[in-house]
């Protein structure tokens, strides 16, 4: 008779205890402050994406708030924020990203964070490099063939195909799949 007294008290008392940590609000779980690293699971690419796509990532290292914890390998879901092309000649890319939601379990809690801007290469840099470069050639062979009037031309032609080259085998940003990106929340939703 006693154990089923004791089972009767624990079945009272179970349901209490895991209570809190069934109801538990978002705020409890993901508040304000917290630094979240999340891993991109798949590569993306600026050709071809658009502010609100979403894509899942993976909390890459476990958060430990007020004796709860978010585990490593807990889903999350980005955000496309911003995208911006770089021209062929100048600029560079850059795809702005958000935390959205995180998903512990079965539950899930919608996220407030600020934003992570990844930026690819500069255009600028790499088209004057190839114009500098285009024309110390261009100079050079001038010089051999035609002497200083031919070192001038030669330096004019260099540098413009140079340019040229530059502006035609652009590659845009690509986040490989396993970019590590941080977060600061902000508040949940």
């Amino acid at each position: 008779m006693r154990s089923y007294a004791w089972f009767a008290l624990l079945s009272l008392l179970l349901p209490t205890i895991g209570a809190r940590e069934l109801f538990a609000s978002p705020q409890d779980v993901v508040p304000a402050g917290a630094i979240l690293n999340i891993r991109t699971t798949q590569p993306i690419y600026a050709d071809y994406v658009r502010p609100g796509a979403r894509f899942t990532g993976i909390v890459d290292d476990p958060v430990m708030i007020e004796g709860r914890t978010i585990p490593r390998g807990a889903r999350a879901t980005l955000e496309v924020i911003g995208v911006e092309q770089s021209s062929t000649l100048k600029g560079r890319d850059r795809i702005n990203f958000t935390v959205r939601s995180i998903h512990v379990g079965n539950s899930s809690y919608a996220v407030s964070s600020d934003y992570v801007q990844v930026k690819g290469p500069s255009e600028g840099k790499k088209a004057a490099r190839k114009g500098i470069i285009g024309g110390g050639i261009g100079a050079a062979v001038g010089g051999l063939l035609g002497g200083g009037t031919g070192a001038a031309l030669g330096a004019t032609a260099g540098a413009g195909t140079g340019v040229a080259i530059a502006g035609s085998g652009k590659e845009h940003l690509v986040v490989p799949a396993e970019t590590r990106l941080q977060f600061h929340v902000s508040g949940v939703r």
